[in-house]
Order: C-alpha cells, then structure tokens, then sequence
C-alpha cells in the first residue's frame, strides 16, 4: 500500500492511499476448534453474530480503491487506477476530479 501527499491548484493538502479489496492480514476461519485440551467443565463459545470480518465491501468497491483525503473531505476512485503512486501531481489532482466523495470519519 503506496501513501501520496499532494497538494492540488486552491493550495489543499490532500493524502492519497490505495485500499485492498481482501485484507489479506487475518488468516480465514476454519471452524474447527483449536484448542488442544480443555478445562473441567469448559463449554465452547457459540457465536451468534457471523464473523464480521468477511464483510463485503460496497458495490463498486470489489476490486479496491483510491482513496483521498484532507482536513475537510475524503473521496474515493474505484478501482485504483494502474501506476498511480508514480503518477505526478496534476494526474493525481484529475484522478482526485474523477472520484467520488465518501462519509469523512472522526
């Protein structure tokens, strides 16, 4: 995952971020139980919620995306487009015209 900073033409600063479509840190769950032994009168944990980290993402978002971001507002592009964490600052400026804006998290 590539980090940009840029500033665009009205002087904002803006941080730009590739997003995976598969988070590839967390191993998939098997269901299997693994622990090897167990205590006296131990009765294994049954989940109600499924697990959440199989989420998908939204529809358009499958196969990744750029995501932009400064003080103010965050935008996405999906999906990110080949050669972008090269890409000077006037192309990253057009690809950041070309996404769209999506819910700023505090």
């Amino acid at each position: 995952m590539a980090l940009r900073e840029f500033r665009d033409r009205r002087g904002v600063e803006w941080l730009a971020w590739d997003v995976p479509p598969v988070r590839a840190y967390s191993p998939e769950r098997t269901g299997r139980e693994r622990r090897v032994s167990q205590a006296a009168g131990y009765t294994p944990e049954r989940r109600v919620q499924p697990d959440r980290r199989g989420k998908r993402a939204a529809s358009g978002l499958e196969r990744g995306w750029l995501c932009f971001q400064c003080e103010s507002e965050k935008r996405r592009l999906a999906p990110p487009p080949p050669g972008w964490d090269a890409a000077g600052e006037e192309e990253l400026e057009a690809f950041l015209h070309s996404a769209r804006p999506a819910p700023l998290v505090r």
